[in-house]
């Protein structure tokens, strides 16, 4: 009796191909479902990094601006335009932000220029953005993705006073 040299049968082969083909079919489900969460994540990120970016961008520049006067609501061809304002040197020079062509757009000029939309630098892709002024020191915006996510916040204008600043 030889146990060193046992032949082979066809079901010793059989049982290695199945687990063979059974591990193999785990890798590749393994793979296709990291595939799958990592798209998520990273359209999950997507929508947050545009969210974050408008309420960050409009906030910063409203609080650049923050003094009386210096910010306004304006209504171009139907739709809102945030209008910052700023003095340097004795001379008006205006920021716009404003939705135009599915972007959230920028532009500065002086003061006595005025909007061209046009001519503005796209700063996000969206699908909406509307501004409300709430009370004199609150404002309420609604940005709205290309994908239809909305981004609702409000900014408040902390040094609002009765004095020029």
């Amino acid at each position: 009796m030889n146990l060193l040299k046992r032949q082979k049968s066809i079901v010793d082969v059989i049982f290695m191909i199945t687990v063979f083909g059974v591990f193999m079919l785990s890798a590749l489900f393994v793979v296709l479902f990291g595939a799958k969460i990592y798209k998520k994540t990273a359209h999950d990120m997507s929508i947050n990094f545009n969210s974050r970016t408008a309420l960050a961008y409009v906030t910063e520049k409203m609080h650049q601006h923050d003094r009386r006067g210096g910010v306004d609501i304006t209504i171009d061809e139907g739709k809102p335009v945030l209008k910052l304002t700023q003095f340097v040197n004795s001379d008006e020079y205006c920021t716009y932000l404003y939705e135009y062509e599915g972007h959230l757009k920028e532009l500065t000029a002086k003061g006595d220029v005025g909007l061209v939309k046009s001519a503005g630098k796209n700063i996000l892709s969206i699908s909406s953005f509307t501004a409300n002024k709430e009370t004199d020191s609150l404002y309420r915006f609604n940005i709205v993705d290309e994908e239809g996510n909305e981004t609702q916040f409000y900014v408040s204008l902390y040094s609002y006073s009765d004095t020029e600043q």
